[in-house]
């Protein structure tokens, strides 16, 4: 049950800080550098990231059907939607939990625990947001927030046993109300060292990210009342048939290339999905932890 004890706003603003990696100049990095310790899990040169842990990780899905906020229309997809990844991340072998209808305390707080846990002997964190959205902000169920709020939440030096980890965000929501109508293509015809390697290094605060979006920025996305959205069903399509054997970023594409080729015929409308990564490795799941 939603606790009302502290308003929305309140907590939203405890949430805020001044670490929005769009608005920070060079002078405030240099100004406020923070060292932080913690175990080294690969060597600088590496070129895999090491997904050879006891465990793969926490996967966290936040499904959205029900709102009391704005007037939000529900969104019976995100059942289907969350049942399909669940599966295929079980599979990969992920330890997989899912929230329904959190309300932005509650969502916090299962945030700030995952934030606090240790993930050492975890390959990696994957978080899923399936909600309501528009420019910048998505929905909890009872207010809305920035989902940057989210992952910052995980940076280095606020999470040293990630430190070094892949950590993944999956976002199915609406950026924005613009559609896009696509365009028709017509066809022309048929025809180091070991010892550097090895030693203590510093990385960035922000390195090691990967998040993919079912839309780009100020669009809308796309769903199937059977089938789901186009995203999160694609997504598990192509992580059901080689997510053990691709690397993410290929797959990603691969993704893409499917919810490309998608159309709603009702509305004229198509969709993209796409990623923003701060990876430094190849991230390749390969067979679960036994």
């Amino acid at each position: 049950m939603c606790d009302n004890g502290k308003s929305y706003e309140s907590l939203k603003g405890e949430q805020e800080t001044s670490n929005d990696i769009s608005n920070v100049s060079p002078e405030d990095i240099d100004g406020a550098c923070i060292s932080v310790n913690a175990q080294m899990v690969i060597h600088r040169h590496d070129v895999e990231y090491k997904m050879s842990h006891t465990h793969r990780g926490p996967a966290l899905i936040f499904s959205h059907e029900h709102f009391n906020y704005k007037n939000l229309p529900s969104r019976p997809e995100t059942n289907i939607d969350s049942k399909n990844l669940k599966c295929v991340l079980k599979k990969l072998g992920f330890n997989v939990k899912v929230y329904k209808d959190s309300c932005y305390k509650e969502l916090n707080k299962t945030i700030e625990n995952a934030v606090a846990a240790d993930h050492t002997n975890h390959d990696c964190i994957l978080i899923a947001v399936l909600t309501h959205g528009d420019s910048d902000t998505v929905y909890a169920k009872d207010g809305e927030y920035q989902l940057k709020s989210i992952w910052e939440s995980f940076k280095a030096e606020k999470c040293p046993s990630l430190a070094g980890k892949p950590k993944l965000f999956i976002v199915q929501a609406c950026q924005g109300k613009l559609r896009d109508p696509g365009y028709v293509l017509h066809s022309k015809g048929h025809t180091e060292t070991d010892s550097v390697s090895n030693s203590s290094y510093k990385i960035p605060n922000y390195a090691d990210f990967l998040i993919a979006f079912c839309t780009i920025p100020n669009y809308r996305s796309w769903s199937n009342t059977s089938t789901g959205s186009w995203f999160i069903y694609n997504l598990c399509e192509e992580l059901e048939a080689n997510g053990k054997t691709l690397d993410m970023l290929n797959l990603l594409t691969f993704v893409a290339q499917r919810v490309a080729n998608c159309e709603s015929y009702e509305y004229q409308a198509k969709q993209i999905s796409f990623t923003m990564s701060t990876l430094t490795r190849v991230l390749r799941f390969g067979s679960p932890p036994i």
